[in-house]
């Protein structure tokens, strides 16, 4: 049977350690919802307006962008030189590029970090037809913007010594898409909304890019930042 002084100092032992917990709690939520300043880009104008397309399935998020804001010999265009348009979207190699859902394949995916692939789709009617029933929003963003996405996009494709993609496997839509080599390790705090949620803010939107962990939040987010396409403010 314990003695009073005993159960005083359990208790000294555990304030400590709640503390700590406590701290813990508090800095992750300052980091994951502590506001963020707004990116410095130019607003979108009736004649300064380029429009992507942002697409989910809840989970996953895809972003439609027309091949013209790329340079020309830009690595993406040379792969498909046709192409009028490209549906873009990031995430973990092995999850990614599954047919079926696998929980053991999406815990593999957050813990530990792992290799990631860009998935590139062209052109194809209702090309995110492959996310399954989906949400989306059309994004109007400045000619600036658009080349802050082109950079942010960019920065996250890995090309070889002569400036190609590096095709990892093909992808989901049969001659129309592929999965390429990505820079950048998919995790926790890293997985494919919150790269696409830097897309965006690097696109001039302001959404919070660090706790955007599903599609349809970063969704409607989006929504409340800036719904409005191109075509509708004419």
């Amino acid at each position: 049977m314990g003695v009073p002084g005993e159960a005083a100092e359990r208790g000294e032992l555990k304030r400590p350690r709640l503390t700590a917990l406590a701290a813990l709690v508090f800095a992750a939520m300052a980091y994951l919802y502590f506001p963020q300043p707004a990116p410095e880009v130019a607003a979108p104008r009736a004649d300064d307006c380029v429009q992507l397309h942002l697409w989910t399935n809840g989970f996953h998020t895809d972003i439609a962008a027309p091949a013209e804001i790329f340079p020309a010999d830009h690595a993406l265009r040379r792969l498909y030189p046709e192409a009028q348009a490209f549906l873009i979207g990031w995430g973990d190699e092995r999850f990614y590029r599954a047919d079926v859902f696998s929980v053991g394949l999406a815990l593999d995916a957050i813990v530990p970090p792992s290799p990631s692939v860009m998935h590139i789709a062209y052109d194809a009617p209702g090309a995110a037809a492959y996310l399954g029933p989906t949400g989306d929003v059309a994004i109007a963003v400045s000619r600036e913007g658009a080349a802050g996405f082109v950079a942010y996009v960019d920065r996250t494709l890995a090309l070889d010594g002569e400036g190609a993609v590096i095709p990892v496997a093909p992808g989901k839509l049969i001659g129309r898409s592929a999965f390429l080599r990505a820079r950048g390790s998919f995790h926790l705090f890293n997985v494919c909304n919150q790269w696409m949620a830097r897309a965006l803010r690097a696109a001039g939107l302001h959404v919070n890019a660090r706790a955007a962990w599903l599609g349809g939040g970063l969704l409607k987010e989006v929504r409340r930042e800036r719904w409005t396409g191109c075509r509708e403010r004419d």
